[in-house]
């Protein structure tokens, strides 16, 4: 049976096959809570009937200009392509129909990106067959646009510190933690309670830059695992939440995973709701895609990781361009993508800034990192030999976490979203700013700190109505 995403039969069963046919076993796609909870379980339960491809898997993409649908007296209605559920143009399918039957594929499931004109399949290697000399014929059948294995990639978060006691939020402001620092030379600006233990924002100087931006109107769009939209410091802060995973691109409520819990209450947490944290773009339009899951813990890692794929990634990307981005965060790290690269190269085309997350060594550079243009964030302090990088704070980051928490964790990708609220700040108060110039301005902030500066990057770039601190107007005379 074939699924093609968007339509009602396997929309939401073929994510989870997805990970099922990619060696995942099913109790890692982690179900949603409460109300998610149902959709999830139904997903896992359709999967369940969907055998695991025995073969590698592969995607193709094929030419799809579209066709025009028929109207009153014979003039064209606009594009099949934009139609909900639509995998693809009666010239596409029967490409794809006859790459499958030359080949001996088996069609996993279909989507088009119409930006790219590219109808894409999903398909399973027949038993046996070597992946490295299939790729090969394929890319030299004049019907292939794109043909690149089916790659995986995780989230770039590190182990949290040893277990202790988390703070649940509440609906009065909790007790400070037992190392809130004592500096009461003067008041704070916010009277989130967490707000002294957030070194990274005050390192970045992201109060000042505050004081004339909050991210408005900006959307960032945050491609990671789902989100605990429930948490009181994100409640109402996400304009919508899709699932890649196992919704088959459906939106949800609350999906309450670690990763994106944590990403996200960077960006976005309230600010002055005597709740938490403070976000470094409290007023940015946040969009959720959920294209990354929960993976049990790896020999090679000792921890809890959370993985994506191509598949689940480029149908997020595809969205989150659909949905005018003008941000993306990529906290995650994988190998060289083609198809990925090229959503991601169309993103910035369009305007979009991506926020990419620097690999460690045991990955090396490769997607998301290796974009041309895209603002690479590595965690600071650590050792990096990549040119022209820079650099935020990633460790023992305090943040959300999903059941209302907070909680330390560290990562280059806690690093991204600390860049990506900077960018989101910078682009709200100097719209249609771009890549180089956010970048130029970010590298010449960093100064002797080594850390992103947020205010003396808007003095670089000339934003009026700052009052930066002294190690913001230092980096900013430097330049």
């Amino acid at each position: 049976m074939v699924f093609r995403i968007g339509r009602a039969i396997g929309a939401v069963a073929i994510g989870a096959a997805t990970l099922l046919a990619s060696g995942l076993p099913a109790e890692a796609v982690e179900p949603a809570a409460e109300a998610s909870a149902a959709p999830a379980a139904s997903a896992a339960a359709s999967a369940a009937a969907v055998p695991p491809a025995e073969g590698a898997l592969i995607i193709l993409a094929v030419e799809d200009r579209g066709e025009p649908l028929p109207g009153a007296g014979g003039s064209p209605r606009g594009d099949y392509r934009r139609m909900a559920g639509y995998a693809g143009s009666a010239r596409a399918e029967a490409m794809s129909e006859g790459l499958a039957h030359d080949y001996h594929l088996r069609e996993q499931a279909a989507w088009t990106i119409a930006p790219l004109n590219l109808r894409c399949m999903l398909f399973a290697l027949a038993p046996g067959d070597d992946l490295d000399a299939m790729l090969a014929r394929l890319r030299r059948d004049a019907r292939v646009r794109l043909a690149q294995p089916l790659n995986e990639f995780e989230a770039l978060g590190g182990t949290p510190p040893a277990p202790g006691p988390r703070e649940p939020a509440s609906s009065s402001a909790p007790s400070a933690p037992p190392a809130a620092p004592s500096a009461a030379a003067a008041p704070a600006p916010y009277n989130d309670p967490y707000f002294g233990l957030q070194k990274g924002f005050q390192q970045m100087s992201a109060a000042s830059l505050q004081q004339v931006s909050l991210g408005e109107r900006v959307k960032v769009a945050v491609i990671d695992t789902g989100v605990d939209a429930r948490h009181p410091d994100l409640a109402g802060r996400l304009s919508g939440q899709r699932d890649y995973v196992t919704g088959g691109g459906a939106y949800v409520d609350s999906v309450p995973e670690r990763h994106g819990t944590e990403v996200m209450g960077l960006i976005a947490a309230r600010a002055n709701n005597r709740q938490g944290i403070v976000g470094v773009a409290p007023g940015a339009v946040m969009l959720s895609y959920r294209a990354c899951w929960t993976a049990p813990p790896r020999e090679d890692r000792g921890a809890a990781s959370a993985r994506c794929n191509s598949f689940t990634l480029a149908q997020a990307l595809g969205a989150a361009i659909a949905d005018g981005a003008d941000v993306i965060n990529l906290s995650l790290g994988g190998p060289s993508d083609p198809l990925l690269t090229q959503l991601a190269r169309h993103a910035q085309a369009r305007g979009a800034v991506i926020v990419a997350a620097a690999p460690p060594a045991r990955l090396g550079k490769g997607f998301p990192s290796d974009v041309p243009g895209a603002l690479v964030i590595a965690n600071a302090g650590e050792p990096s030999e990549a040119a022209g990088e820079l650099a935020a704070p990633g460790r023992a980051v305090l943040t959300t976490v999903p059941g209302g928490s907070y909680d330390m964790d560290s990562g280059s990708s806690l690093a991204t979203a600390h860049a990506s609220g900077v960018v989101a700040l910078l682009r709200a108060a100097m719209p249609g700013l771009d890549a180089e110039r956010l970048k130029r301005a970010l590298l010449a902030s960093m100064g002797g700190s080594g850390v992103i500066n947020a205010c003396a990057a808007a003095m670089t770039l000339g934003i009026a109505g700052l009052r930066c601190d002294s190690a913001a107007s230092d980096a900013s005379t430097r330049r």
